[in-house]
């Protein structure tokens, strides 16, 4: 199964400063990236906060980043803010897109360990933990969009506990709420970034007290929208969903509890990221 996935946009970061650049800003080591390699990546605020998550692709001449369609002039702007002297360059790729391949029926891949690099396939395809790939060029280069694919890849996606941010989520979580430490888009040794600070804390003290959970709802949620406990107080939200499936981020505590969308239709929790004694 292939298609495009207007989910995302490209920005091109070019010129001689842009590995060093990115080091400084994104969450993983960009310094190391090889031509034909990629990695999950964060960007936050100082506070630890995900603005948006993205993929970092080195195609050798330049670094592309794969992002929320409506998170891309946010990061594109606030990018800029720190360029200063640097020899960097960046720009939205109109022309350009992002392309998702998955087998039929292919079986659910739970992160285990950190991939803190992606390699690239015979095809050009980034080769993913989960077992898709995507495939970053012109969009003319690209398959033609399918629905009901993009609908089983985000399906696939949200079962496996491979999370994105878009602008209804952004700010909302650390990195670790996100599974970002366990897919790989976090690299604890790499030095300074914004919020780096407070990521490291939240992993090395056991401060995290959110995590990720698949769970399905009969009624089609929207991403942003709180979870409820039965006393109508937020525990949680939905960070991606498809169809009945949902991507929620709930309180360590509530796990064992009765959770409901605002409208009190009930959230059946299928699997957790994260431990039950993390924290209450």
């Amino acid at each position: 199964m292939h298609t495009q996935l207007p989910f995302f946009v490209l920005i091109q970061v070019s010129g001689d400063d842009r590995h060093t650049f990115l080091h400084n800003q994104l969450s993983n080591d960009i310094n190391h990236l090889q031509t034909n390699q990629a990695c999950y990546a964060t960007y936050n605020t100082p506070k630890g906060r995900v603005i948006t998550n993205m993929i970092v692709y080195n195609t050798g001449t330049d670094i592309l980043l794969a992002v929320a369609a409506d998170l891309a002039e946010i990061l594109l702007k606030r990018l800029k803010m720190f360029v200063l002297r640097a020899k960097v360059q960046l720009t939205i790729l109109p022309d350009w897109g992002v392309s998702g391949s998955l087998k039929d029926n292919m079986a659910i891949v739970y992160p285990n360990e950190p991939h803190l690099v992606l390699p690239c396939n015979a095809q050009n395809e980034i080769v993913l933990p989960h077992g898709g790939s995507l495939k970053i060029a012109p969009e003319n280069e690209l398959p033609a969009y399918d629905a009901t694919t993009e609908s089983a890849w985000n399906t696939h996606e949200i079962a496996c506990g491979f999370p994105w941010i878009c602008a209804a989520t952004t700010e909302t979580c650390v990195a670790q709420m996100l599974n970002q430490h366990t897919i790989g888009g976090v690299h604890f040794r790499k030095g300074c970034y914004p919020g780096q600070e407070i990521i490291a804390r939240a992993q090395y003290r056991g401060q995290v007290k959110r995590g990720l959970a698949v769970a399905h709802n009969q009624i089609n949620q929207t991403v942003g929208a709180p979870v409820l406990d039965t006393s109508g107080a937020e525990v949680g939200l939905v960070i991606n969903a498809q169809g009945s499936l949902n991507l929620l981020v709930i309180k360590h505590g509530m796990a064992k509890a009765k959770l409901y969308d605002s409208s009190e239709n009930p959230f059946e929790l299928k699997h957790l990221f994260f431990d039950l004694n993390d924290g209450t």
